[in-house]
Order: structure tokens, then C-alpha cells, then sequence
């Protein structure tokens, strides 16, 4: 069989082709697209080819002429990836190393805690380095069992992290943390755009950051200092104000992603493995040679690549519900007035403002001692839910930890979490799961505590029949 590799001036040609070949094909080739910058003048060409083709010219090419980036095709499985980088001049007590090493321990964490087919280790990671005098470059490629459906649902997941960053530092409340109250609001947000939704979040944050100079407390899941955890947010270059340490750009449709062993047009600094990396490949004795990879070295750049193109079993699931707008008082009082008011958010600073006694309830409750007695059995709060309506007002609380006590089986669930929903019309709570067999259950009514629910002081006799948005126009 004639393997396949072909030269193009556009993207949009080269993808043309890619989509042709592989439609009208019955083999099992699998192709790739990449792009490189060819010398003198640096102009950039794209390559469609069979991935054996492509491996041996590329390892042939002398290292100052690999200026080559593999396109990330659009609707194509994805492995989980990021690109970590900062400004060294900029965060000069950054220890690079060290950062990128939370940020993994962070991910696999939270990767764990929403399922337990996403339970993984640092070796699972492959760390690229590319850092220059200037900059900090690293790139991370999680060698997953399963994929995403491609780059775009990766960037929804990655704001998933983010969001779980954002919610452990503005809900962490200890002696050390100084109090701050926040007149900012976020505008409307969506995980449509990755890059739009991510610096919603990092506004929201960025004026807690000074809260936590005398705190050290560590975080129960990650086991990550909050200290620590502010790191993952970087000066800019220009010092104009703070952005992710994890670059939220490479997540758009056909984003071109730098090589291992390739360097920027006209720079030195071409992408290695980190000093910091635990992942390797499988051995195997072979012999080497100078213009052709060993299957160590072929290992690790297939594993570099961010296509996914083993068997597929499953794709790993993105919540794709949309967080709604994060909204001011006033607006909530503006929607009491339209003649079908309906209110939702996820909001959760906003609804410690609302809600301070109930928030600090719900956020003790789920924690008991451990059944051999020693220690503390515990879950973190870490998202609520709030929804508004003619026909309800209810808001859902959901944890993440070792507490999952289920009424249903009378014990902890073993993987999936618990939550809690409160009914906000009659100050009561409900437990309810998140596991498959327990899905329609609902735990025993309970009643909160009176000084919980200062609210339903404000509401007469004949409250059921009132638009409960009222309530905000006299709170």
C-alpha cells in the first residue's frame, strides 16, 4: 500500500484533502495534518500525512529547520491537554517546575473526584519543556484511556478546573483569611467560549487574592496549600494585571500545536522533555540510529500528539449545560417584574451574600466521623445552584469528598457523590445522589435550623401565592 503524504499552501486545501481521502478510503489509514515554517522566509505550508511517512522525514530534518506544529483537526478525538507558560521577568519567585507539578497534582484530583474512570497518576502525564530566558513553557498531554470528543470539549472541561480553582479559593474561610466583600459582578458567561468564560472567572477572583496572605491552610482534596493554588494564576508581561497559567487560546477549532523537538521560527528553544516529567515509555531492546527514531523515541512523540487515534471505548463526558449569567441585585429585581420571572445562577459568592447563615450550614453538614473512628469523614462544598420560578425555589448543593452517605443504602457510596437540595418556600433539605440506582431517590424531609433561614421571617400567612422574587426587593 502507497503511503499517503501530500503538501498544501492553505489549511483550508489541506483539510479538503484530509476529509476526501479519509471518506472516500476503505483502509485503516489514519491521517494527520501538520503545519510547518519553511526556511527562508518562514511562510507556513501544511502537510497531510500517514503518521509513519511524516515520523521518518521528520527525525531526517537538522533540528534548526523543525519549525512544525501538528494541527488539532476539528471534530476529531482529543487527548486532554494544556499549554502552561508565564513571564519569567514578571513572576520572578515563581518556581516553574514546581508550579507545573501542583497544577498536575490539581487536574488528576479533580479528574478523580468526577469519576472514578478518570482515576490517573503524574505518570500518566507527558511534560514538555520550552522555556526560554524570558518565558516558561511547558506543555501537558494526558495519556488517557479514553478521548474527548475533540479540542473544543477539552476546553470546556479545562474550564471545569478552573471553575473548581476559583470555587476552593472564594469559599475557603479560616481565621487566617481576611474578609473581603466584592462590589464586582460577571457578566453573562458560557462555555462556548473557553477564553470568555475563563476570564470571567479570573475577574471574579482576582480581587480575593489578597485574603489569603496569613492563611496556610491546605486544601482537603488536593492536598495543595490555597498559597499554592494562587500561583496558578500568573502576572502579565506588562504588569498590567493577572492571567491563567494555563493558556486558554489553544482550545479553538484547527489550533496549531507546537511539535516535540520543534522550535519557533527563528528561536533556539524547541520543546524536550521536562526535567520534572514521570512518564515513559515502554522499553524495548532496538537498535539506534541518527535519522531514525528508536521505538522509545517513537513512543513518546505519538504520545506528544494530541489526537486521539487508539480504539475508542467511550468519550470522556463534559457537563455542556451552559452556567447561567452571574447577575446583580438589581437585574434579579428587574426580572420580578416580566410577566413569566424565572431566575437561575451558580453564582456562589452571590449567594453568600444573599444567603450567608444558609451557606455556612450547608457547608458543615456533609462530614461525620470515620467508621474506625479516627478522623473525620469530609466533602467540600464546591458549586450551588440556585433556580427561581412560578413553580419552585430551590437551591442544589454539591460536594466533592470522602462524605457520600446515601439514606437510600444506609452507608457511603463507594465512587459517585451526594448532594443536597433545599427547598428555599419551606426551609427544609432533602439528600439526594448522584449514582445511577439512587437517582430518583430523595432522602427524608429535614428541617433547617430557624436561625438558617432568616428569609421566611419576611413572608406572611399567604406567601405561597407571591412571585417569590419579591423577597429580594425587601431584603
Amino acid at each position: 500500500m502507497a503511503y499517503t503524504t501530500r503538501t498544501f499552501w492553505s489549511q483550508a486545501e489541506a483539510l479538503e484533502f484530509m476529509m476526501e481521502r479519509q471518506k472516500n478510503n476503505n483502509s485503516d489509514e489514519i491521517l494527520y495534518l501538520f503545519s510547518f515554517e519553511s526556511q527562508p522566509e518562514g511562510k507556513r505550508r501544511y502537510q497531510v500525512a500517514d503518521i509513519d511517512v511524516f515520523i521518518h522525514e521528520y527525525y531526517q530534518l537538522p533540528v534548526n529547520q523543525r519549525h512544525t506544529y501538528e494541527i488539532i483537526v476539528d471534530k476529531k478525538p482529543a487527548k486532554l491537554y494544556f499549554d502552561l507558560e508565564y513571564d519569567i521577568v514578571a513572576n520572578p519567585n515563581i518556581d516553574g517546575p514546581r508550579l507545573t507539578t501542583n497544577f498536575i497534582q490539581f487536574v488528576l484530583n479533580f479528574m478523580r473526584k468526577r469519576s472514578d474512570d478518570l482515576d490517573y497518576s503524574i505518570k500518566d502525564v507527558l511534560v514538555l519543556d520550552s522555556t526560554s530566558p524570558k518565558k516558561f513553557s511547558r506543555h501537558l498531554i494526558f495519556q488517557t484511556k479514553d478521548p474527548f470528543l475533540d479540542n473544543i470539549a477539552v476546553g470546556k472541561f479545562v474550564n471545569l478546573i478552573l471553575e473548581d480553582i476559583h470555587g476552593c479559593l472564594i469559599n475557603h474561610q479560616c481565621p487566617g483569611v481576611i474578609n473581603s466583600s466584592l462590589s464586582r459582578t460577571q457578566q453573562a458567561q458560557s462555555y462556548a467560549d473557553s477564553t470568555v468564560f475563563s476570564k470571567n472567572l479570573l475577574n471574579s477572583l482576582e480581587p480575593h487574592l489578597s485574603r489569603f496572605e496569613h492563611c496556610d491552610c491546605i486544601d482537603d482534596y488536593s492536598q495543595l496549600k490555597f498559597k499554592d493554588m494562587l500561583e496558578f494564576m500568573v502576572n502579565k508581561s506588562d504588569g498590567t494585571g493577572i492571567i491563567w497559567f494555563c493558556d486558554m487560546g489553544v482550545y479553538t477549532k484547527n489550533r496549531a500545536f507546537r511539535l516535540l523537538r520543534s522550535s519557533k521560527f527563528d528561536k533556539q528553544e524547541c520543546f524536550t522533555i521536562a526535567p520534572e516529567n514521570q512518564w515513559k515509555p515502554i522499553l524495548r531492546r532496538c537498535r539506534s540510529t541518527t535519522s531514525k527514531p528508536n521505538d522509545a523515541e517513537r513512543q513518546t512523540f505519538m504520545a506528544s500528539l494530541v489526537y486521539f487515534n487508539k480504539p475508542i471505548r467511550r468519550f470522556i463526558d463534559v457537563d455542556d449545560e451552559n452556567p447561567t449569567a452571574i447577575q446583580s441585585m438589581n437585574s434579579r429585581m428587574q426580572r420580578s417584574n416580566r410577566s413569566s420571572p424565572s431566575y437561575m445562577t451558580d453564582d456562589m459568592r452571590k449567594m453568600s451574600l444573599d444567603y450567608p447563615e444558609l451557606i455556612n450550614y450547608m457547608s458543615n453538614i456533609a462530614r461525620d466521623k470515620k467508621d474506625d473512628g479516627n478522623g473525620i469523614r469530609i466533602s467540600r462544598l464546591y458549586k450551588a445552584k440556585e433556580i427561581q420560578n412560578d413553580f419552585r425555589w430551590e437551591i442544589s448543593f454539591l460536594y466533592v469528598g470522602d462524605y457520600k452517605y446515601c439514606e437510600k443504602i444506609k452507608r457511603h457510596h463507594k465512587a459517585n457523590n451526594i448532594y443536597f437540595v433545599v427547598d428555599m418556600r419551606k426551609g427544609t433539605y432533602r439528600q439526594k445522589c448522584h449514582d445511577t440506582d439512587c437517582k430518583t431517590f430523595q432522602g427524608v424531609e429535614q428541617t433547617l435550623p430557624q436561625h438558617v433561614t432568616p428569609w421566611l421571617m419576611l413572608l406572611d400567612d399567604d406567601w405561597e401565592n407571591q412571585n417569590p422574587q419579591s423577597i429580594q426587593k425587601t431584603s
